[in-house]
């Protein structure tokens, strides 16, 4: 699986990016933010990427973050919603404001989507609801970086076995403002106070 990859940006298109990188042009498909964020041609580039292998093709597909990779792989497991939607999502929408969206039930606020009717609008509120990650919500005023620990130490919870709400829960109580905020420091807090419960 190709997730991570750097290089020289060799061609830019309205959806795509030709990224040079040990000797090899990879045509990645991109939102078209990935696209206005990327350097300009010759300049170096890092997308975090995802390859789709299906019988009548495959595809790579590259991000400017791998929360946005990971929305976009969690779109496109939605019945009838493939990854030239899930880029369109992604073109108009941040993680941030989509799960915002889809949190707050704003099934309307998803129709500016091309191709997305009022309908299919509801029933991607609905099956989204439990795969997207409202984490914010219990702790204000986290800066970018300390958002990016939290989805990161949570994601590692939830691969331990405990639910998404209980780690939600348990990080909420980390002195993010008295302490770095670094996954290992989160994981090792919180498990500490796990044990001893």
């Amino acid at each position: 699986m190709i997730s991570y990859l750097e290089g020289k940006i060799i061609e830019k298109g309205p959806d795509h990016l030709v990224v040079l990188t040990g000797g090899i042009g990879y045509e990645v498909r991109v939102p078209a933010c990935t696209v206005e964020k990327a350097p300009p041609v010759g300049d170096k580039a890092v997308l975090h990427t995802y390859l789709q292998v299906r019988q009548d093709a495959i595809q790579l597909y590259g991000f400017d973050s791998a929360r946005s990779r990971d929305l976009f792989v969690k779109l496109t497991s939605v019945s009838g919603f493939g990854s030239a939607k899930a880029l369109s999502v992604l073109s108009i929408f941040s993680p941030e404001g989509f799960e915002k969206v889809v949190s707050s039930g704003d099934a309307e606020a998803l129709t500016v989507i091309p191709g997305v009717g009022k309908k299919s609008a509801q029933r991607l509120v609905l099956e989204m609801k439990d795969k997207v990650e409202s984490v914010y919500d219990d702790i204000p005023g986290l800066d970018e970086p300390e958002r990016v620990v939290f989805v990161e130490a949570l994601e590692a919870l939830v691969q331990l076995g405990y639910s998404r709400p209980e780690a939600r829960t348990a990080i909420g109580k980390y002195p993010f403002n008295e302490r770095e905020a670094c996954v290992e420091e989160i994981l090792h807090f919180v498990l500490r106070r796990m044990d001893q419960t």
